[in-house]
């Protein structure tokens, strides 16, 4: 597949996929992108992890903004959890600290699993069959999923 077809069809499944499915795919470009900066970093070649910790930064920002705009105690709670990501992927740039990276991407990978997790209860169910539209790619509101806990830990 070319690189112009590649593109064309991640425009096609992101302007298609309901919500939850586009936070998700948000996770799993920060674990991506993480996982980059990680094997750049171990091998000792800061310049080369610039780039993507600058996107895992930017992907983190942009989960936090859209849990931030639905005022409800869970979104708080997640909001919480990604301003601590933010941060950890903060230090682990400026401090060019692979541990603290390591930490995050941990935690990703751990939300990556909740969401998969919640994408597999709702399915393919468009945005607006109950779950309100976020005006970023940010997590939907949650409180409308019923399912046990959703698997959330805020201790780290």
């Amino acid at each position: 597949m070319s690189q112009a077809q590649n593109n064309q069809y991640l425009s096609s499944k992101v302007h298609t996929a309901p919500a939850h499915r586009l936070h998700l795919m948000l996770i799993e470009g920060a674990i991506r992108f993480g996982r980059e900066a990680e094997a750049a970093m171990r091998r000792g070649d800061l310049q080369a992890a610039d780039r993507p910790l600058l996107r895992v930064i930017d992907i983190v920002a942009e989960m936090l903004v859209g849990v931030r705009e639905m005022k409800t105690d869970l979104n708080r709670k997640i909001g919480e959890f990604y301003l601590y990501l933010f941060r950890i992927v903060g230090q682990a740039k400026v401090n060019d600290d692979v541990d603290r990276l390591g930490e995050a991407l941990g935690l990703l990978e751990f939300e990556r699993q909740t969401w998969q997790l919640v994408c597999d209860k709702l399915g393919s169910q468009p945005v607006n069959s109950g779950l309100p539209a976020p005006s970023t790619f940010g997590a939907p509101h949650l409180s409308n999923v019923s399912s046990p806990t959703v698997g959330i830990s805020l201790q780290a």
